[in-house]
């Protein structure tokens, strides 16, 4: 009786109903669609960098992080790599060379961080090869032909074709000199990486450092989903454990990226929970003013002898029928707000212009939200639950009335 009482008291003034529904749904909105922004562009931003450098997670030599050195190599069995890269969960494996040296041409020289790279591999995965703006990427057999920034390029005054030499310290500490040509030049928006930093095929860059055959300064894991991190993490691990290599997440690689994200999700739950609330004073107003505007009603059927046990169920009824409709609502409008945004994106270049710098790492302006079945069902959840509870401390309202009072 009381269910059947409560859905006919709800629909009894449909507009009122209809407002509280709506400032349930429109908070669940705004909360599914924050949410979800936020997450993915933390999302996008690990991406990005994580797939210009070695991966989510990186095996090297296990005093590499201490002192980093080109003759602190590793040399991981290509039935290894073949196998990981089978592995559930698992897009790709790469191997890379990192050094330092300097750059020099004819109208100058520089200092430059050195990168041999697998460019059939970088070609599809990192965004550094989708950002060439003169000349082309790397092939497998380019020797000697690299790719450089477009701040060195000016710098040095480099052009496609033009001669350039590269002088480093090989794995025996010797002076060495490469001669080579600029194949393209690329444009991050990041000045660390436009005006100091040379990709080579991954042959050209052992031949320059005087490194073996089949062997790297790190070999990368690229995974298809970054929540597979710590499976894969701990089979790797299992795996080359009696090889002597270090096997770190990109956490413990990018530390500087690691500690801004941590921090600024600080921030943003901070700005969550005061959206949140926000939120839910707005529900619990339009809740109590429904309520208020009830009071002869409600005075009438104490004075017919409901008992106020039973007129508080039926109230909290209510509020249950209001918080299915309001948050079903939300999490369908919430839902297909992030699914579009997921899909097309935010252009977000007339705020922060074409990329944002992060760490020293160039990212993209345009945002894309993260879908997950954990953050529609949480929000929704916590918004369901705190609008019950808020109709607890609305329904002593209603059962507190002087009848007489009331009734006059």
């Amino acid at each position: 009786m009381i269910i059947r009482l409560a859905w006919r008291s709800i629909w009894r003034n449909r507009r009122r109903t209809l407002i509280t529904a709506s400032s349930i749904g429109l908070g669940l909105t705004f909360a599914i669609f924050f949410i979800s922004l936020s997450e993915g562009m933390y999302g996008q931003m690990i991406d990005q960098v994580v797939r210009m450098q070695a991966g989510y997670i990186t095996l090297e030599h296990p005093d590499y992080r201490d002192a980093p050195a080109v003759d602190l190599w590793v040399a991981v069995p290509s039935e290894i790599r073949t196998e990981i890269e089978g592995w559930p969960g698992v897009e790709k494996t790469k191997l890379l060379v990192l050094g330092q040296g300097i750059a020099k041409s004819g109208a100058g020289n520089m200092a430059t961080a050195i990168m041999g790279v697998e460019p059939s591999v970088e070609i599809q995965s990192s965004p550094l090869a989708r950002n060439i703006i003169k000349g082309s990427y790397l092939e497998t057999h380019d020797n000697p032909l690299v790719v450089v920034g477009c701040e060195m390029a000016e710098r040095l005054n480099l052009r496609v074709g033009k001669k350039m030499v590269i002088a480093t310290n090989d794995v025996n500490g010797m002076l060495v000199e490469e001669l080579c040509r600029v194949k393209g030049i690329f444009k991050t928006g990041s000045e660390e990486m436009d005006a100091y930093f040379i990709q080579m095929p991954l042959g050209f860059a052992r031949r320059l450092f005087r490194m073996p055959d089949e062997s790297a300064t790190q070999m990368g894991i690229i995974l298809k989903n970054p929540d597979d991190q710590r499976r894969v993490l701990r089979k790797v691990q299992q795996k080359v454990s009696d090889f002597p290599v270090a096997v770190l997440s990109w956490q413990e690689v990018l530390p500087e990226l690691a500690s801004y994200i941590k921090m600024d999700k600080g921030s943003n739950y901070v700005f969550q929970g005061i959206l949140i609330f926000l939120i839910l004073f707005t529900i619990f107003n339009t809740i109590l003013m429904s309520v208020l505007e009830r009071k002869r009603e409600f005075a009438m059927l104490l004075a017919l002898g409901t008992r106020p046990g039973q007129l508080r169920l039926q109230i909290f009824t209510e509020s249950i029928f209001l918080g299915l409709i309001g948050c079903s609502l939300g999490l369908i409008v919430g839902s297909l707000a992030a699914y579009l945004v997921h899909v097309f994106g935010i252009d977000m270049s007339t705020i922060m212009g074409e990329s944002i710098n992060i760490s020293g790492f160039a990212l993209t302006s345009k945002m894309y939200t993260k879908i997950s079945p954990g953050i529609f069902l949480g929000s929704t959840t916590i918004v369901f639950i705190a609008t019950m509870l808020l109709s607890l401390i609305t329904m002593r309202h209603a059962t507190r009335l002087s009848i007489v009072d009331t009734l006059r």
